[in-house]
This record gives structure tokens, C-alpha cells and sequence, in this order.
């Protein structure tokens, strides 16, 4: 089912949440909303789902109104970031629980109800658990009987608020492949709230970058990263350096004094070169394993030039703490304030 968001708007007090949303999410999808705290991404998942109501816009599930419809009615599929299982009922009936609480004429017979919750178990990899309560399992457990607790009334769509914020590091990406297949066999549209962006690109199809209670930018994760539409897009899709004209005129061939080369530290080299007139000066190598962290401070600059290197092109010997070096960018973004550019 498509979801079409039209104008949206919505302020807490005189405080603005959201501020003219336009996002269309095709059938099938698993979009991510992704943006730092406070930018309006639960807000707009609240919306879509009917617990909020916007001050004005619209809100469309195939072409059809729902703006005033509340959640109930929507058919939509809800997951919580800290699961919101009751933890007097066992598994099976947290997962049934949807089912058993609908209008007789809409509940399936016992024998249905049993035979659909189990399905989800398994659908979810919990079938032996059924009889477990919230109390015996982990993280990772609940959050998966949340999930079939959701897909029980056959949501035609399914929101997710930060659905991995409370587990710890490897069981959320054990659980992000996990849902990722998921999705790839039930084809429910699905939009997630995310401030993690490995997790966006790990799991979406598009991601929405918002700030601000705006959307900055609408595309695949190769595009966000590659071809960031802002500042703003490119700062919060991982680490930057951002070099003024004087670092990277001679690169770029752009000498404009308002234009900032961006450079990801994977784009960048450290060539050792005593002769330099305006030199970095390396404070920090840092081993990661596979990759080499090297930090140099400029006098143009208050945070350090950083360049990533994979381990089997780290030019030992030639890269020291203490050594002079120049920023070689190998590939760039250029900006004029808040404006992408192309270099000449």
C-alpha cells in the first residue's frame, strides 16, 4: 500500500515538529526516516500512524483520505522502541493479544487464531518460545514478538520507532539482516525512525534525511552519501573534513573564498612534504586493523584533517607523528554556503 504525505504540519505549543512535509512512499517500500534528536521523524511516524492528528496536510494510504481516520482504523502495524510486551501473558498471547480484542465479527475462531499466531512464531523464529514469558527472553527475542505481535492484524502497513535502540551493538545487526529478509518475503510497506545511519543503509531501499522538521534530502543510501544535496546531508552521513579555499584551490581549480571542498578521510591523502608553505602537521596514527587513522593538525583549522586509509596502502615509513604533510583530496564536494556546485 503507497503512502502519500502532503504538507504536513504540526507544532507542540508555538514549538514547530514539522513544517511542510511533501514524501511519497511507494507500495512495498522500506523507507528509513533518518535525522539527529528533535528533527521531527517520530512525530511525522506518529502522523502517518493516526496517534497524531497535523494542524494542516494530508495524509493518504493508496489515493485514500485518512487524514482524520485515527489509528485504529488505519490498519496499521506499530512497533515501539522498548517493545511494550504486557509481561503478565506468555509469548503466544502477546502475539494474539491484537487478534482477541477486535469486534466478534471481525476475531477468527479459535482454531484460526491459534494457527495464525503460530505461523508468526515461526514467520519470527520463536515457534519453541510460545509459552515463555517477556521476562525470559532477550532483547532481541521481545523485539521479534513485537514485531509478530504487529503483523498479527495483518497490518497493511508497519511503522517501527527506533525498533533497535535498546539492544546492544551485535544483537541489532543480527536483527537488522534479520528484518531486512523479513521484509524481502512479506513485501509490507514499511517506514522506520532511525538516528543510526549504518542502520538506514544497512536496511532501506530510500532514506528521508531529515532536519528541522524538514526533509533535506530523498534518495537510495549510494546517492545520500554519494551526492549529498546539502551541508548538512553530507556532515550527518559520517565523518568530513571540510577544507577551505586555501586547501583546496590548487585541487579543485575553484579559488573562490566562499567555496568549502568536503572530503570523506577515505578520499584523502597525507603526502610528506617538508617544503609545504601552509603545512598540516600529523598529531595522531591510529591502528583500526583493517584500516589507519591518521590525524593532522592545520593552522587554518579548529578540528584536525583526518585520512582513513586501508591497511595495504598506508605508506609506512613515510607517515609519522610530528611529520609535515599537505591534504591531497582524490575526491570532493564543493559548496557555496548552502549550495552544491560542480568544480570547473
Amino acid at each position: 500500500m503507497s503512502i502519500e504525505l502532503s504538507d504536513i504540519r504540526y507544532r507542540y505549543g508555538e514549538a514547530p515538529a514539522l513544517n511542510g512535509i511533501d514524501l511519497s512512499i511507494e507500495s512495498g517500500e522500506l523507507l528509513a526516516l533518518l535525522g539527529p534528536s528533535g528533527c521531527g521523524k517520530t512525530t511525522l511516524l506518529r502522523v502517518t500512524a493516526g496517534l497524531e492528528f497535523p494542524d494542516s496536510g494530508t495524509v493518504r494510504f493508496e489515493g485514500r483520505d485518512v487524514t482524520s481516520i485515527s489509528a485504529r482504523n488505519r490498519h496499521v502495524g506499530f512497533v515501539f522502541q522498548h517493545y511494550a510486551l504486557f509481561n503478565h501473558l506468555s509469548v503466544f498471547e502477546n502475539v494474539a493479544f491484537g487478534l482477541r480484542v477486535r469486534g466478534w465479527r471481525l476475531r477468527p475462531r479459535r482454531a484460526e487464531l491459534k494457527r495464525r499466531v503460530h505461523d508468526l512464531l515461526e514467520l519470527v523464529q520463536l515457534g519453541e518460545l510460545a509459552q515463555r514469558y517477556p521476562a525470559q527472553l532477550s532483547g532481541g527475542q521481545r523485539q521479534r514478538v513485537a514485531l509478530a505481535r504487529a503483523l498479527a492484524v495483518e497490518p497493511e502497513i508497519l511503522l517501527l520507532d527506533e525498533p533497535f535502540g535498546a539492544l546492544d551493538a551485535r544483537v541489532r545487526g543480527d536483527l537488522r539482516r534479520w528484518l531486512r529478509g523479513l521484509h524481502d518475503r512479506i513485501h509490507v510497506t514499511s517506514v522506520f525512525v532511525t538516528h543510526d545511519q549504518e542502520e538506514a543503509f544497512e536496511l532501506a531501499d530510500r532514506i528521508a534525511v531529515m532536519n528541522k522538521g524538514r526533509i533535506e534530502q530523498l534518495a537510495d543510501p549510494q546517492t545520500l552519501y554519494t551526492q549529498p544535496a546539502s551541508p548538512f546531508v553530507c556532515r550527518f552521513l559520517g565523518e568530513v573534513n571540510e577544507l577551505p579555499t586555501a586547501l583546496h584551490a590548487r585541487w579543485t581549480g575553484v579559488d573562490a573564498a566562499d567555496v568549502t571542498a568536503f572530503v570523506r578521510p577515505h578520499d584523502l591523502d597525507l603526502d610528506a612534504d617538508e617544503t609545504a608553505i601552509a603545512p598540516a602537521r600529523i598529531s595522531a596514527i591510529r591502528d583500526l586493523g583493517p584500516l589507519i587513522r591518521v590525524e593532522a593538525e592545520h593552522p587554518l583549522l579548529s578540528a584536525p584533517i583526518v585520512a582513513v586509509y586501508e591497511r595495504s596502502r598506508f605508506p609506512i615509513g613515510r607517515l609519522a607523528a610530528g611529520a609535515t604533510v599537505t591534504p591531497v583530496p582524490r575526491r570532493w564536494l564543493l559548496f557555496r554556503g548552502e549550495q552544491r556546485i560542480d568544480a570547473t
